[in-house]
């Protein structure tokens, strides 16, 4: 390892390349679903909320002693590691700006879906505690998940409201407390029956939609990828490399013809763009897949999220 990182690692060692894919992503599908508005103060919060998840899994990482390789860290991971309290300090003053804004700027459904995104967040730090293979695939689904979950969420509401917010939980204590009499136990089923139908509806709203699911399914392929190259590069064994790049080109094969089959049959003309996004996407990855010996790991994860970029032109051409 050089004694300094490259400068076009800038942006993957301050964890700004998550948020800038996040933030591409959220004005494509609005542009593909012809939402005309979205508060400006939900770029802001996703962004923020997206570059602290990042900040605060780097770090544990190396507490937990992950993502070592050939004895040397990884520079996004050292990184973090020696500036950790000042990140942290940093993550304080994000989280404090984007809780501020999620009670008094953003409306109730905005405050509702940030708080299912932070129960998923809960489930993904639960599911990496258990799932630790060389490439932790049940870990990067609900990461995937998570991730277009909380891009997608926005652009779902302001179509249409939920049916369950954050206030239909808390309501029946209210209610208690202002008759000053009742059942407490009662007002506790009742909220916790609200907070799954809470939960069940955001995720059904924002996730059963054809561009959320190719979106979240080519964020599952972008981890996948990285954590297949990285067991590729430890592994002196040929027939590692061989099933690591195979188990990649299958699942992105399969992506890019579901992505063909969703322009071409389930969505119109004017969503079909984010489709076509979808697919350069893709086929970007399979791309840097089949020419990963020519680069670096470093380089690799780099490529991997301008993969997710790149296509942006395109739907804004094709729209």
């Amino acid at each position: 390892m050089t004694k300094r990182p490259p400068a076009w690692m800038l942006p993957n060692l301050l964890s700004l390349d998550a948020p800038l894919v996040a933030l591409v992503w959220m004005w494509m599908l609005a542009r593909s679903t012809r939402v005309q508005y979205v508060e400006s103060s939900s770029y802001i919060v996703l962004a923020g909320a997206v570059w602290c998840v990042y900040v605060l899994d780097r770090i544990r990482d190396v507490k937990r002693g992950k993502h070592e390789l050939d004895g040397e860290m990884p520079w996004r991971h050292r990184f973090h590691w020696q500036s950790r309290w000042v990140l942290l300090v940093l993550v304080g003053i994000v989280v404090a700006y984007c809780s501020y804004a999620s009670l008094f700027i953003l409306s109730m459904d905005l405050l509702t879906i940030g708080i299912v995104g932070g129960l998923l967040v809960v489930l993904y730090c639960f599911v990496s505690v258990f799932d630790r293979g060389d490439v932790a695939y049940w870990k990067n689904f609900i990461a995937g998940m998570t991730f277009a979950f909380g891009v997608a969420a926005p652009i779902a509401v302001a179509s249409e409201p939920l049916p369950i917010v954050v206030s239909d939980v808390v309501e029946p204590f209210v209610r208690v407390a202002g008759a000053g009499g009742g059942s407490f136990v009662t007002a506790f089923f009742v909220s916790i029956a609200q907070l799954l139908g809470m939960v069940f509806a955001s995720l059904h709203q924002v996730l059963l939609s054809v561009h959320v699911l190719l979106f979240a399914l080519l964020c599952v392929m972008n981890i996948n990828a990285i954590d297949l190259w990285e067991r590729s590069r430890r592994s002196d064994d040929i027939l590692v490399k061989q099933e690591s790049e195979l188990s990649l080109t299958i699942g992105l094969m399969a992506l890019i013809v579901g992505s063909v089959l969703a322009a071409a049959f389930w969505v119109d003309d004017y969503s079909a763009p984010l489709c076509y996004a979808v697919m350069a996407s893709g086929a970007l990855l399979q791309f840097i897949n089949r020419r990963r010996s020519r680069f670096s790991l470093d380089a690799l994860r780099v490529m991997a999220d301008l993969a997710l970029i790149l296509p942006a032109p395109l739907v804004l051409w094709l729209v």
